[in-house]
């Protein structure tokens, strides 16, 4: 046989098989069984799933519940009652140092 008419043959039997001239045709995963997907499996790439979606997430939803306080206006609330107090605390222990040891020494820096 002429090498023209076996490389023809040979194309032949190459695109009847789906095979390209780089690869040959073999085939892949014909003979693999698929399991089939139980309750089991299920509830498992449910918990997989829920928990590659609400990871990232979780950490800030924590930390927006611990720090609600901030968030809504609490803690300036509260800050500005203890500034208050201490304001109050302060004047009032002044008033008793007044009373108590006469008014604070003044210098005059002024020479």
């Amino acid at each position: 046989m002429p090498i023209h008419k076996m490389s023809l043959e040979r194309d032949r039997k190459m695109t009847d098989t789906g095979a390209s001239f780089n690869r040959p045709y073999k085939p892949f995963g014909m003979n693999v069984k698929v399991p089939e997907i139980g309750e089991r499996t299920l509830k498992l790439a449910e918990g997989t799933l829920s928990g590659i979606v609400g990871a990232p997430v979780e950490p800030l939803f924590n930390f927006l519940e611990e720090n609600e306080k901030v968030f809504n206006g609490d803690i300036n609330f509260e800050i500005n009652k203890l500034f208050a107090q201490n304001f109050t605390i302060g004047s009032a222990m002044r008033m008793e140092d007044e009373k108590t040891n006469g008014m604070p020494p003044k210098f005059d820096m002024h020479f």
